[in-house]
C-alpha cells in the first residue's frame, strides 16, 4: 500500500538509535491518472517529512523495486522527487534495491543488474555510486540490515556528519512553489494574448467578407447595334448571353469556393478560440 501521510518512528537497530520517516513515494509523481492526489503527496513528502524529521536528516533512503520496469522516464520521475530536497540531497541519498522474486537475480548479480540498464547506473552514479538491496529471503546468515547501516554510516561520515536541514528543504521547495505560480500566470496571460489575437483576426475576415459581399456585381457594356442586319444582331445578342452565362457561372463557382474556403477558415478559428 502507497504511504499517503509522512510517518516517523523511532527504533534501536543493530545497537544504534534510529528515527525513520516514511514519505509519500516517487510512483505518486508518475500518477496519469490523479494528478491532484500526486500533488497532495508533493506537498506532503516536503512540508510532512521535513516537519516529522527536525533538525534535518543524515541520509535519504531512496527504495527502487526491482520488480519495477525502470526506465527514462522512471529515471526522470525519480531524479523530480529527490531534487525535491534541493540539489544537496544527491549527496545524502542511498539507492535501496528490493527484491521479492527470489527468481528475480537468478541468473545475475544485482551489479551485473544495475550496470546492464543504463537508466539505473546513471541514477547510482548521481548517488555516489552507493546503493544496497534488501531480499526478501536472504541467504542463511546474511544480515541484509547491518551491511545497509554500515553503508549509511560510511555515506555521514563522508559527508562530515552534516544534516540536510529541514528548514533548508521547506525554503527550496516554497521558492520553487512561487516560481512554478510564476510561470502558471505567464502562461495564462500568454493564452489569454493569443485568444485575443485569434479573435481580432476573425473579427478582421468576417468584415472583409462583408466588404466583398457588398461591392460584387457585374457592370453592363452597352453596344450599339443600330448598323447591324438583325439576324447579324440577333446571333451577336446569344453570343453575348451565352458568355454571359458562362463568365456568371463561373463566377458564382468561384464565389462558392471562396464562401466555403472562409466558412472552413471562420469555423476552425472559432473552435479554436472556443478551446482556449
Amino acid at each position: 500500500m502507497r504511504t499517503r501521510r509522512s510517518q516517523r518512528k523511532h527504533a534501536v537497530v543493530r545497537g544504534q538509535r534510529l528515527t525513520l520517516v516514511d514519505t509519500p513515494g516517487w510512483e505518486w509523481f508518475s500518477s496519469r491518472g490523479a494528478p491532484s492526489s500526486s500533488i497532495a503527496a508533493r506537498k506532503e513528502m516536503v512540508a510532512g517529512g521535513a516537519e516529522l524529521c527536525q533538525p534535518g536528516a543524515h541520509g535519504l533512503l531512496l527504495v527502487v523495486p526491482l520488480a519495477y520496469s525502470f526506465g527514462g522516464r522512471e529515471r526522470h520521475v525519480v531524479e523530480e522527487h529527490v531534487e525535491m530536497f534541493g540539489q544537496r540531497a544527491w549527496g545524502h541519498t542511498l539507492v535501496l534495491f528490493t527484491v521479492f522474486d527470489s527468481r528475480r537475480l537468478r541468473d545475475s548479480t544485482l551489479e551485473e543488474e544495475v550496470e546492464e540498464n543504463e537508466d539505473l547506473q546513471a541514477l547510482v552514479d548521481k548517488c555516489g555510486g552507493r546503493y544496497h538491496a534488501l531480499h526478501g529471503r536472504p541467504r542463511r546468515g546474511e544480515d541484509q540490515v547491518a551491511e545497509l547501516l554500515q553503508k549509511i554510516q560510511a555515506m555521514v561520515e563522508g559527508n562530515g556528519g552534516t544534516l540536510l536541514p529541514s528548514e533548508e528543504i521547506l525554503l527550496e521547495a516554497s521558492k520553487r512553489e512561487e516560481e512554478k505560480e510564476r510561470r502558471e500566470e505567464e502562461d495564462m496571460r500568454e493564452r489569454e494574448r493569443e485568444l485575443r489575437r485569434m479573435r481580432e483576426a476573425l473579427k478582421l475576415l468576417e468584415e472583409e467578407e462583408d466588404a466583398d459581399d457588398e461591392d460584387e456585381g457585374w457592370e453592363e457594356v452597352q453596344v450599339d447595334d443600330d448598323n447591324e442586319f438583325p439576324m447579324e444582331r440577333s446571333w451577336r445578342a446569344s453570343e453575348r448571353q451565352m458568355s454571359e452565362e458562362g463568365d456568371d457561372d463561373r463566377h458564382k463557382k468561384s464565389a462558392i469556393n471562396f464562401n466555403l474556403n472562409m466558412s472552413g477558415l471562420r469555423s476552425s478559428m472559432r473552435q479554436s478560440c472556443k478551446t482556449q
